[in-house]
C-alpha cells in the first residue's frame, strides 16, 4: 500500500449495483475459480461457514481467521436487521483479499467493469478487499463491506449514501478479542483502531471550521467514489443516533425504509418532532467528540424553556453531558448565576471531592476539572432550523462558583460539568444552581 494512501486514511469504492434496490436473482452468479490454475500462482482459499475467501497473502492468524470474524457478524448484522436465524443459515460470500492484483486480473477474478476500484467492493454475494497494513483495518474493510452485502441480500437495498456508508461503518467498527467479536463499538482509544481515523477526521473538520451541519450529511451522495471524510461524518450521524436514548428507537426503523426513493424525506418526517432538539445535540457532539465518548451518557438532556423574571433553581447532575436549566433568559438583560454543593469528579483509586470551581490539580480544555461550564442556545434554534443560530460547545462559558451572563439574544442556558466524555461513568452527585436577574435590570 503506498504510503500516500496510509496517509490519507483508506477511501473504500461501492458498486452501482449496491446504491439501487436489488434482490439476489438481479445479481451476477459468483465467479467461478480455478484451483489448480490459482494455486499456480499462490491463491489459497480459506472457507467459513458464510464466507469463501481467496487470498494471495500469505498465511496468519489474522488472515486465516477472517471466515471466523465474518460468521461472529452474520449473527449479528441479522439481530440488528432483524432478519431470523433460518435466513441466514445458508447464506454465503465469497470473497477475494488480494495483494497483487495482476494474479486475480490474469485469472478473471477481478469485477467486471471495476478493475480500478480503490481497497474495497461489493456487489452480489462477492466481495473484494486489497490487503491493508493494519489487522484491525483488514477487517474493518471485510465488515464493512459484509454489511452491504447482508443489507442488499436481506433487505433489498440499503438506503441512501450516507445511511449505506453509515451503516456499514458503524457494523464495521469493532473489537476483536479472544476470538469474540463485538460490532457497533465506539473505539477507546486510536490504537485500537488502526488506520481508521474517523474521530480524527472529524476533529480536524470541526477545528477548522467546515464541520458538517446534520443536513450536509444526509445530503452525501456514494453514486461516486466518496473521500474518507463523507465516510466519517456518515459513520458519525448514524453512531449519534443509534447510540442515543431518545433517537435510537426511531433509527432502528430506518432499515424498513431503505428501498423506499423518498428515504431522506422520510427520515425527516420520522424525526420532526425532535428535529431542532436533533440538530443542536448533533453540533454538541461534533464539538466534543473523542475516543471513548459514552453517548448515553452525554446525551444531551432538553426541558420547555419559561423565563426567569425573579430567582429559579435547578439541579446538574455531574454524570451527564448538556442539561437544559428550563430558563429562557431575555437577550439585552444580565443575569447572576451562582452554584453551590459538593460531588465527586473522578475516582483514581480515593474519589476526588469537588465544588462549582472545580479542582485545579488537573485540568481539561484549559479549565479545571469538574468546573461549572454553560453554553446558551438560541430560542431561534429550538423553534426552526440552527444553521444561522449556533451555540458554541466548543468554547462554553466558564460558570465556576459564579457568573454574570448578558445573552445579545433570548437564549435558554445549558450546564454540565468540565469532564472528558469518556470519563462521565465514575463522577457522583449534584449540584445547585440558581439564576436572578441582577438589580441593575430589575
Amino acid at each position: 500500500m503506498p504510503l500516500i494512501n496510509m496517509l490519507l486514511l483508506t477511501v473504500l469504492s461501492v458498486s452501482t449495483i449496491a446504491a439501487s434496490a436489488q434482490t439476489p436473482s438481479d445479481w451476477p452468479a459468483p465467479r467461478v475459480v480455478d484451483l489448480a490454475r490459482a494455486a499456480s500462482v499462490g491463491i489459497r482459499e480459506i472457507t467459513g461457514q458464510h464466507l469463501k475467501l481467496w487470498t494471495d497473502v500469505p498465511a496468519s492468524t489474522a488472515v486465516d481467521e477472517l471466515p471466523q470474524v465474518f460468521d461472529a457478524a452474520i449473527r449479528q448484522w441479522a439481530e440488528y436487521f432483524g432478519i431470523p436465524e433460518k435466513q441466514i443459515a445458508n447464506w454465503q460470500v465469497q470473497g477475494f483479499l488480494i495483494r497483487e492484483r495482476a494474479k486475480f486480473a490474469a485469472l478473471g477474478l477481478l469485477p467486471e467493469g471495476h478493475h480500478e476500484y480503490l481497497n474495497g467492493y461489493a456487489v452480489g454475494n462477492e466481495l473484494w478487499l486489497d490487503e491493508q497494513d493494519s489487522d484491525y483495518y483488514r477487517r474493518h474493510l471485510l465488515l464493512h463491506e459484509g454489511t452491504h452485502s447482508f443489507m442488499l441480500a436481506f433487505l433489498g437495498s440499503a438506503g441512501p449514501g450516507w445511511y449505506m456508508e453509515g451503516t456499514a461503518e458503524l457494523l464495521g467498527t469493532h473489537r476483536w478479542q479472544e476470538k469474540q467479536l463485538n460490532l457497533n463499538v465506539f473505539p477507546s482509544n486510536r490504537e485500537e483502531v488502526p488506520l481508521w481515523g474517523r474521530i480524527k477526521l472529524i476533529l480536524e473538520a470541526h477545528a477548522n471550521g467546515s464541520a458538517l451541519s446534520l443536513g450536509q450529511v444526509l445530503a452525501i451522495d456514494n453514486r461516486q467514489a466518496l473521500t474518507t471524510e463523507a465516510y466519517a461524518w456518515s459513520w458519525a450521524l448514524c453512531k449519534f443516533l443509534d447510540s442515543h436514548p431518545d433517537y435510537g428507537k426511531k433509527f432502528r426503523k430506518l432499515p424498513r425504509l431503505v428501498q423506499q426513493p423518498d428515504f431522506n424525506s422520510r427520515f425527516r418526517k420520522l424525526f420532526h418532532q425532535e428535529w431542532a432538539d436533533m440538530n443542536v445535540a448533533w453540533e454538541a457532539f461534533v464539538a466534543e467528540m473523542d475516543y471513548g465518548y459514552d453517548t448515553e451518557q452525554m446525551a444531551m438532556q432538553h426541558r420547555a424553556a419559561k423565563a426567569v423574571d425573579e430567582s429559579a433553581m435547578t439541579s446538574v447532575e455531574v454524570d451527564r453531558g448538556w442539561q437544559s436549566t428550563g430558563w429562557l433568559l431575555r437577550g439585552g438583560l444580565e443575569y447572576q448565576v451562582t452554584a453551590s454543593g459538593s460531588y465527586e469528579i473522578a475516582n483514581d483509586g480515593e474519589p476526588w471531592p469537588c465544588e462549582p470551581g472545580g479542582v485545579t490539580i488537573r485540568y481539561l480544555d484549559g479549565k479545571p476539572l469538574g468546573m461549572l461550564l454553560g453554553v446558551l442556545r438560541s430560542v431561534k434554534s429550538q423553534r426552526d432550523s440552527p444553521a444561522n443560530e449556533k451555540s458554541d460547545f466548543a468554547h462554553p462559558l466558564a460558570i465556576g462558583m459564579g457568573a454574570t451572563i448578558k445573552p445579545a439574544a433570548d437564549t435558554v442556558l445549558y450546564l454540565r460539568v468540565n469532564d472528558s466524555p469518556a470519563e462521565l461513568s465514575d463522577n457522583q452527585g449534584a449540584l445547585e444552581v440558581r439564576i436572578e436577574p441582577s438589580k441593575s435590570t430589575n
